[in-house]
C-alpha cells in the first residue's frame, strides 16, 4: 500500500518541535485539517472500491447459465484488506488523538508564551517610564546648575590666568637678571679663556720643543743601543773566531810535536785530525753565517732578545798536554817498589777527551771532578764531531746569544787501549791541585805530584780523582793537625772553591775563593750575591747583568 498516512503525519510533525508555540499551534491546526481531509478521501475511495468489485463479479457471474452463491464470487483477499483497513483505522484514530493532544499542549504553551510576553512588555513599559521621569528630572537639574557651574568655572579660570600672568612676569624679571649676570660672566670667561689660550700656546710650543729633543735623544739612544748590540755580537764573533784560530795553531803545534816525538803514529793521527779540522772549518763558516744573519736582523730592527740563540760548537780537544805529561813522566826516576801490574812498554800517549781549557783563555777556568763513565753524555753540535771535544767559549754575551752549556764527553783512547783507568793530563792535574790548594805555587804542586808518583811507583792507570786524593793524603800526613782523606769537590757544582784542607804554609784559617771570571781572590765586600754557589766580583758581572734578562748567573744554565 506504500507509505501509511500515520508515518507521513509523524514525519511532518517532527520538524516543528523546535518552533515557537504560536507557530507550532498554527502548523498543528493546518496539519490536522489536511489529515482529516485525507482520511475522509481514503474512506470514500475504500467504500467505492469495495462496493464496485462485488457488483462486477456478480455481473460477470450472472451471465452464465448456472447460478452460483455470491460468497463464492467475492475477492479471495478481502479478509486481509479488511484487516488492513481496520488496522489503518485504529492507527489513524491513535494519530488523531495524539494530534489533538499536541494541539491542546501547543495551545497551552502559546497561552503561557503570550502571558510571558505580556509581562515582559509591562515591565519594559514601566522601566521606560521610570527612565523618562529620571531623564526629565536630570534635565531640569542641569538647566538649573548650568549657569552656576559656568560662572564658577569662569571665575576659576580667570584666577588661574591671573596667577599664571604674575608668575610669567616674575620669571621674566628673573631671567632678565640672570641674562645680565650671564653676560658679565661670559665676558669674564672670554677674557680668561684668551689668557689661558695664550698660555697653552706657549706651553704647547715648549712641549713640542721638548718632544723633538726627547725624540732626538731616543733615536740617538736607539742607535747607540743598536751599535752596542752589534758590537756585542761582533765581539762574540771575534772571540769565537779567535778561539777557533787558536785551536788551529794549537793543532798545528800538536801535529808538529807528534811528528817529531812519535813519527810512527803521526800519519794516522794526521789523517784523523785533518778530518776534524775540515769539520771545524765547516762549522766556522756556518757560525760566521749565523752571526752575519743576526747582525742583519739587528740592522732591520729586530730586538736582540727575540733573536735565536747562537750555540758555539764544541771544538775537539787537542791533547798537547798529554804529550807534555808523557815527556815529564819519562823524566821521573823509576819507582823502587812497583805495583803488582808491570809498567807497560813504551807506547803512544793516551789522548783523553776530558774537558780542557786553553792556557791562553783569559776569562775563567771551570774545575770539576772526573766523572764515572756512566755519567758521560754526548753533546749535539752542528756536525757530528769525533769524540775529542773542548768546552764552549767562555764569553759573556747576552742571554739570546750565549752558548748552551754542554755535559762532559766520554774519553776515547786511540789504538784500542782499554785495560786500565784513564790517565789524566798534567795540565788538568795541576789545575785541579791549584784549585784545591791555592796556597801552593806550581813548583810545589809539581813536587807533590812527583811524591805521588814515587809513593805509587807510577801514575799510569790512575785517574785524576785518584791522583788528587793521593796528593791530599800526602799533604795530610805531612801537615800536623789534619787526618784522614781530604774531601773532593762535587762535580755538579759550578764553583769549586778552596776546601778547608791544611797545607804546608796555609795554616788552619779559610782562604778567599777566586773569582770565576778574573781568577783573583774575592773579598766579602766585593762579592756579588747570587742564589747559586758561584763566586764572582761585582765589577766582573756588570756586563752580564746589563744583557741578561732572566738569568743572574753567567755560569748557571738559563731556565
Amino acid at each position: 500500500m506504500g507509505e501509511s498516512p500515520s508515518d507521513h503525519i509523524v514525519r511532518r510533525t517532527e520538524p516543528n518541535r523546535d518552533r515557537s508555540p504560536m507557530e507550532a499551534n498554527a502548523e498543528a491546526e493546518r496539519r490536522l485539517s489536511a489529515e482529516e481531509d485525507e482520511l475522509e478521501f481514503e474512506f470514500d475511495n475504500m467504500t467505492v472500491k469495495e462496493s464496485s468489485e462485488p457488483l462486477q463479479n456478480v455481473q460477470t457471474t450472472q451471465t452464465e447459465s448456472v447460478t452460483r452463491d455470491s460468497a463464492v464470487n467475492t475477492d479471495p483477499d478481502w479478509e486481509g484488506q479488511v484487516a488492513a483497513m481496520l488496522e489503518s483505522s485504529i492507527t489513524l484514530s491513535e494519530q488523531y488523538e495524539l494530534l489533538k493532544k499536541e494541539q491542546k499542549e501547543a495551545k497551552l504553551a502559546e497561552e503561557k508564551a503570550k502571558q510571558q510576553l505580556q509581562r515582559k512588555k509591562e515591565e519594559v513599559v514601566r522601566s521606560n517610564k521610570s527612565l523618562s521621569e529620571k531623564l526629565e528630572s536630570v534635565q531640569v537639574k542641569l538647566q538649573l546648575n548650568n549657569s552656576k557651574h559656568a560662572k564658577k568655572k569662569f571665575l576659576a579660570k580667570n584666577q588661574e590666568l591671573t596667577a599664571e600672568k604674575n608668575r610669567a612676569e616674575e620669571e621674566k624679571s628673573r631671567l632678565a637678571n640672570e641674562l645680565e649676570e650671564s653676560e658679565r660672566k661670559l665676558k669674564a670667561l672670554t677674557e680668561e679663556q684668551n689668557e689661558e689660550q695664550c698660555r697653552w700656546q706657549e706651553e704647547l710650543e715648549e712641549l713640542r720643543r721638548e718632544m723633538q729633543l726627547a725624540r732626538k735623544k731616543a733615536e740617538e739612544a736607539e742607535l747607540e743601543a743598536l751599535q752596542n748590540e752589534k758590537a756585542a755580537v761582533e765581539k762574540q764573533r771575534d772571540v769565537a773566531m779567535t778561539h777557533i784560530e787558536a785551536w788551529y795553531k794549537e793543532l798545528s803545534q800538536y801535529l808538529d810535536t807528534l811528528r817529531e816525538e812519535f813519527p810512527q803514529g803521526y800519519p794516522h793521527e794526521k789523517q784523523r785530525w785533518d778530518k776534524m779540522e775540515a769539520v771545524v772549518r765547516r762549522n766556522q763558516h756556518e757560525l760566521q753565517s749565523r752571526f752575519q744573519e743576526v747582525l742583519q736582523q739587528l740592522q732591520n730592527g729586530r730586538e736582540l732578545e727575540t733573536l735565536p740563540r747562537i750555540n758555539v760548537p764544541l771544538l775537539p780537544q787537542v791533547p798537547t798536554a798529554d804529550l807534555r805529561f808523557s815527556q815529564v813522566m819519562q823524566t821521573f826516576p823509576p819507582a823502587p817498589h812497583p805495583v803488582q801490574q808491570p809498567v807497560p812498554a813504551h807506547r803512544y800517549p793516551h789522548f783523553h777527551q776530558d774537558q780542557y781549557q786553553f792556557m791562553h783563555q783569559p776569562q775563567y777556568q771551570q774545575y770539576y771532578q772526573h766523572p764515572s763513565p756512566e755519567q758521560y753524555l754526548v753533546p749535539q753540535p752542528l756536525h757530528q764531531l769525533p769524540p775529542h771535544v773542548r768546552p764552549p767559549l767562555s764569553v759573556t754575551p747576552p742571554s739570546s746569544l750565549s752558548p748552551s752549556p754542554s755535559p762532559p764527553v766520554q774519553p776515547v783512547h786511540p789504538g784500542g787501549t782499554s785495560g786500565s783507568a784513564p790517565t789524566g793530563t798534567l795540565q788538568k792535574v795541576l789545575e785541579r791541585l791549584r784549585a784545591r790548594y791555592p796556597q801552593y805555587n806550581e813548583d810545589q804542586l809539581t813536587q807533590l805530584l812527583r811524591q805521588v808518583k814515587n809513593s805509587r811507583g807510577t801514575l799510569a792507570g790512575m785517574s785524576v780523582k785518584e791522583i788528587i786524593e793521593e796528593a791530599g793524603l800526602i799533604l795530610s800526613r805531612s801537615t800536623p793537625g789534619t787526618s784522614g782523606r781530604t774531601t773532593t769537590p762535587d762535580p755538579n757544582q759550578g764553583n769549586h772553591g778552596n776546601l778547608a784542607a791544611g797545607g804546608g804554609g796555609g795554616g788552619g784559617g779559610g782562604v778567599c775563593k777566586p773569582c770565576l771570571v778574573c781568577q783573583n781572590p774575592v773579598s766579602p765586600d766585593s762579592l756579588h750575591p747570587l742564589s747559586c754557589s758561584h763566586t764572582i766580583h761585582k765589577k766582573c758581572i756588570q756586563v752580564w747583568l746589563s744583557f741578561s734578562l732572566d738569568n743572574s748567573c753567567p755560569f748557571c744554565p738559563s731556565k
